[in-house]
């Protein structure tokens, strides 16, 4: 089987290059910091959980239910994560609103999780979150495609039609990377997936396949386009590149076993290496349902298995091959082969079919040393025990395509994907787990024996429980499905996604149904016969609530317009080559002709440049309708040549018989042949056998090589090949109303061939130069008869002899169709004359094998590095050989012989209009609390030599020349004092007097001091008195007549001038 990509096939398919990684070619990073310091370009973002509408809901994307449930316990077993969720983000300049739906099939029914030490399985698990997603933007169904996870946040891709994108939360924003802030979201890292590896596209590449010697397979990105990968066709070998959608839904199985080496255990670490594989495996399996494909390609896993330490019989390093080679044989000595994947073995280990190895090692294909490979897988090994597998560097979500890839290259023949394993029920139960565990025994599992439910408002949002503390706390985890629950509008109600609802409301689980075909579409072509397609959707409904998806035919095709072209009109693939005529091809316009020559795909445009010696594919696929080849009545569909029946009907059975009679049995005509050798003088024309008008199947052929010559003329002796003693080249010659076809090969003898009818009579020549060696002719002309000629003859299938090689080189197929032929002559005829019980399948087989001629490979040019001013831009040019249908290696340069296309080229010469130039911001002001900063804008030249006002350039897209800014926090207002004034007291005791202000830091008067810390303004204050002793004549006698005075001598404030002269007598001699 072959899986096929474009760009996002959502594609990471890497040619290896023969030399070294560089050091800035990494694409191993040892923390999130440093892979977002090496992107090119990334956004950060916000996402909300909104409703289908797009309403508000919460910052909360986390799975609300971390909690594990076991599978094993049946009322337990089947909590109701949400089955379908609802996000909108933006960035980019997008607004981006997913429509997601729980993926139920990711892993087995037997899925388990198992941690293995040095000395095998230590313990192992088999519980799951339900948090792997997969979906659609909303109101863009049809074209967008999107695989997330919410385990931790949302982490997954989004691809469109534009463009594919990761996102993943952004780690160690707090001191606790888990630490998310609900209250306002928490920051996603989203990036797209170009400048993932635009770093790397241009030197080297990174996807390796393994046969007997290891191989590298072309850039899928350089010339797909798209993000999801084809589907596994049925049992057959190998086909072409062309990546097409298959009109019939067909359901595999791949049974997948992951594994995690322990330098994974050590980067993801233990809580979060389960999430993270998961999530990726999310996108893989994503990615292989993708509508697009012609099957259902289910990645079921059934087994996860994480290293912890290494292992005895693994080795594990930067060597790719030699990693592969021990992989492979290690997980097939661990295969379990007592299950046939629909039960379980008695070991309880689960079947796979395809072994996955995921590794932070930085693998290399040739060497035990880091350089670009990002996967290595053996090529059909799918169904084959030791050769299904591969290694996977881990590069973060990326990963997914690596992973998608790698099995791609594992597909081959094998029956092994028929069967469907059964996958982890995820019916609604009869009984929900609210009601088996009600809200008190939910919060005896999460804080022990004595806990209890402590508030019951929000139930169904948060749990609340008393902890062993007796305090009411939460982990924000919402009460189980079923959980009883009361509202004001509910008296009795029960928990259901996170709401209250009537007690009873449940999902349905509905299947998918196919919708009404839509109308025919556009016929392709005017005339000469075109196809018209209607497509039908499955969303009849949409499956829901894990109901199952549409199988069967969603797209179907019809032939219409299926008249001649009026005589003269140019044909249908000549004109679109010459559509071609006005675009520039490598700095040169040419006249562009249909080439048809070999070692082609029938169903690509390639085109001839008149007048010169080259042909270049001008598009991957003609317009459908287009014929396959010129003989032939087969048209091209999706760039796949498609069989048309001789009645010019899509898909028809109807052949022509030998007489060129649609569905005719053969009887309308008969069969002339003969053999002619007469000995004739040689250097003359000489007759051979005449043609009657009508006759069909014509071939005129030497029995061996000579010098002779074989000419066509009319019965007038009217030459129309190899006249006048003129040689002509071989080619095709349009004569009496068909074509022919002359062919003079080096090695083999000369021929002459055309289908007819004939429109008129002709005679066949021979020009003589040596002796007569023998002409072998035959051809059918039509005769009348009456009746039909079924009852004289009988009929047999027969298988033709095998068709040309479908390729010239590295790899092709023959085919051997079973047809019914008449049994007296041998031709074809209608298949309706056999009897269909008995006809024998078609035979096949590969051929032209060996490599290709080494030639050039030329990538697309990149973006300028500039727009305007001068820049350059650079493609990627290897020297390359084919070696298998899908496969081909990068050689030195050497080995290409023709002169090395230009890798690098100056482009965008004009100049830059004027632009503005911002100078340098200002400090802010004021020095705290809320300010601005301001700076000067200018209009200047590219080259910012001139000037110019301001209208020069574009006003929108002028840059501010003021922002707020801050400083810090501005001080607080503070009481400020002044000096005290003097004392009021000449003598004594007074009072004095002192400015009390409240100022802001500015020096403003304010009103918001505390009162309570506002200092005094008025103090006692005590002036000396004078010391001249008292008069003589003054009676020295205390003033105070109650017990005041011995006081004031006990505290002895005698020294003090006005409790002295008050107790005069008291204070006397002290």
């Amino acid at each position: 089987m072959e899986i096929l990509w474009k760009t996002l096939t959502w594609i990471l398919s890497l040619v290896m290059a023969s030399s070294e990684f560089h050091s800035d070619n990494r694409l191993s990073y040892s923390s999130q910091e440093e892979f977002l310091s090496y992107l090119e370009h990334y956004q950060l973002t916000i996402p909300i959980r909104v409703d289908q509408n797009g309403a508000f809901l919460s910052f909360t994307v986390k799975n609300p239910k971390p909690s594990r449930r076991r599978r094993s316990t049946d009322s337990y077993d089947q909590e109701l994560a949400a089955s379908k969720l609802f996000f909108k983000l933006s960035a980019y300049g997008k607004h981006f609103h997913l429509n997601l739906t729980l993926n139920t099939d990711l892993v087995s029914k037997h899925f388990t999780v198992e941690y293995w030490g040095k000395d095998g399985p230590q313990w192992k698990h088999d519980f799951l979150d339900h948090c792997h997603y997969t979906g659609y933007l909303q109101d863009q169904h049809s074209t967008t495609k999107v695989a997330l996870s919410n385990c931790n946040g949302l982490h997954g891709v989004i691809a469109t039609e534009d463009e594919e994108y990761f996102i993943e939360p952004l780690r160690n924003i707090t001191e606790n990377s888990n630490n998310f802030s609900y209250e306002n979201g928490h920051p996603h890292v989203i990036y797209k997936k170009s400048t993932m590896y635009q770093r790397h596209l241009y030197d080297h590449t990174h996807c390796g396949v393994s046969e007997d010697l290891t191989r590298r397979s072309k850039p899928g990105w350089m010339s797909d386009t798209s993000a999801f990968p084809t589907s596994l066709p049925n049992n057959d070998t190998l086909s072409s590149h062309s990546r097409q959608k298959r009109s019939v839904s067909i359901e595999r199985f791949v049974e997948t076993l992951v594994v995690a080496d322990k330098m994974m255990v050590g980067y993801h670490g233990r809580k979060d290496i389960e999430h993270y594989i998961l999530s990726v495996m999310n996108i893989v399996a994503k990615l292989y349902r993708d509508s697009s494909l012609g099957n259902v390609v289910n990645i079921i896993v059934t087994r996860l298995i994480v290293l912890t330490e290494d292992q005895p019989n693994l080795e594990i390093n930067h060597h790719a091959d030699k990693s592969l080679d021990s992989f492979c044989k290690w997980q097939k000595s661990i295969l379990s082969h007592q299950s046939d994947g629909n039960t379980i073995p008695e070991n309880g280990i689960a079947h796979h079919d395809n072994a996955v190895l995921i590794t932070r090692y930085d693998i290399c294909t040739y060497k035990n040393k880091p350089c670009g490979t990002l996967g290595l897988a053996s090529v059909a090994g799918m169904c084959e025990p030791e050769r299904s597998c591969s290694i996977n560097e881990d590069i973060g979500l990326g990963s997914a395509f690596t992973i998608a890839h790698e099995i791609g290259h594992n597909s081959g023949r094998g029956t092994c994907l028929d069967n469907e394993p059964p996958k982890r029920d995820f019916l609604y139960p009869a009984v929900a787990p609210g009601q088996v565990y009600d809200a008190d025994e939910q919060c005896r599992f999460q804080y022990g024996a004595t806990s209890r439910q402590c508030k019951y408002g929000e139930v169904c949002r948060e749990l609340w429980c008393l902890s062993k503390s007796n305090r009411c706390v939460t982990n924000s985890i919402p009460a189980a499905e079923g959980t009883l629950c009361q509202t004001g509008s509910i008296e009795k109600g029960w928990c259901y996604q996170g709401e209250c609802v009537p007690f009873g409301t449940w999902p349905q689980s509905i299947d998918g149904g196919w919708g009404p075909w839509s109308i025919w579409g556009e016929c392709s072509r005017t005339c000469g016969g075109g196809v018209s397609s209607s497509i039908r959707h499955c969303d009849s409904p949409a499956p829901s609530g894990g109901g199952k998806y549409c199988l069967g035919e969603r797209k179907r095709y019809r032939s219409c317009n299926t008249d001649p072209c009026p005589s003269g009109s140019r044909d249908f693939r000549e004109k679109q080559c010459a559509d071609f005529d006005n675009m520039p091809f490598r700095g040169k316009y040419y006249n562009w002709k249909p080439y048809t020559g070999g070692g082609v795909k029938p169903c690509a445009l390639n085109c001839l440049a008149e007048g010169y010696n080259f042909y270049t594919e001008r598009a991957p696929a003609v317009i459908d309708g287009t014929q396959c080849n010129v003989d032939s009545l087969d048209i091209c569909i999706n760039g796949e040549c498609k069989h048309v029946g001789c009645d010019n009907i899509l898909g028809s059975d109807a052949k022509e018989d030998r007489c060129r009679v649609c569905g005719g049995d053969g009887s309308t005509c008969e069969a002339i042949e003969g053999f002619f050798n007469d000995s004739l003088p040689r250097g003359g024309y000489m007759e051979v056998v005449q043609i009657p008008r009508g006759s069909v199947h014509i071939e005129i052929k030497e029995v061996a090589m000579s010098k002779n010559y074989i000419a066509l003329k009319s019965e007038e002796d009217d030459y129309y090949i190899n006249g006048a003693w003129t040689i002509d080249w071989p080619r095709k010659f349009d004569v009496a109303g068909t074509a022919f076809h002359y062919k003079r090969p080096t090695d083999e003898p000369e021929s002459l061939e055309a289908l007819g009818p004939t429109s008129e009579n002709l005679i066949v020549m021979i020009l003589l130069q040596e002796q007569n060696l023998g002409l072998r002719y035959k051809f059918n002309v039509p005769i009348s008869r009456t009746g039909s000629g079924d009852n004289e003859v009988g009929f047999a299938w027969n298988h033709l002899p095998w068709s040309e090689c479908s390729a010239t080189c590295a790899g092709g197929t023959q085919k051997q169709e079973a047809v019914c032929k008449r049994l007296d002559d041998n031709s074809i005829v209608q298949n309706n004359y056999c009897d269909p019980e008995s006809k024998p399948p078609e035979n096949q087989r590969t051929c032209n094998t060996e490599p290709c001629p080494p030639e050039w490979f030329i990538g697309d040019w990149s973006e300028c590095s500039k727009t305007c001013d001068g820049g350059m831009r650079s493609r990627t040019v290897l020297c390359i050989r084919k070696i298998g249908p899908s496969e081909e290696e990068t050689l030195d340069n050497a080995n290409c012989l023709t002169h090395r296309p230009i890798e690098k080229e100056p482009c965008n010469n004009q100049s830059c209009p004027p632009q503005w130039v911002a100078l340098d911001w200002s400090e802010c002001t004021p020095k705290c609390g809320p300010g601005f900063k301001h700076r000067i804008v200018l209009c200047k030249s590219s080259d910012l030599s001139k000037t110019f006002s301001a209208a020069q350039c574009q006003e929108e897209s002028k840059p501010p020349v003021r922002i707020r800014c801050s400083l810090g926090r501005c001080p607080p207002p503070r009481w400020v004092t002044g000096d005290w004034g003097q004392c009021s007291a000449q003598c004594g005791l007074g009072q004095q007097m002192r400015t009390v202000q409240c100022l802001s830091y500015t020096g403003q008067a304010s009103s918001e001091c505390p009162e309570t810390l506002r200092p005094p303004s008025m103090q006692q204050c005590e002036s000396k008195c004078d010391s001249t002793p008292i008069s003589n004549t003054e009676e020295c006698k205390d003033v105070n007549k109650v017990a005041y005075c011995p006081l004031v001598l006990k505290f002895k404030f005698c020294s003090r001038a006005y409790f002295r002269q008050m107790c005069c007598k008291t204070c006397q001699g002290h």
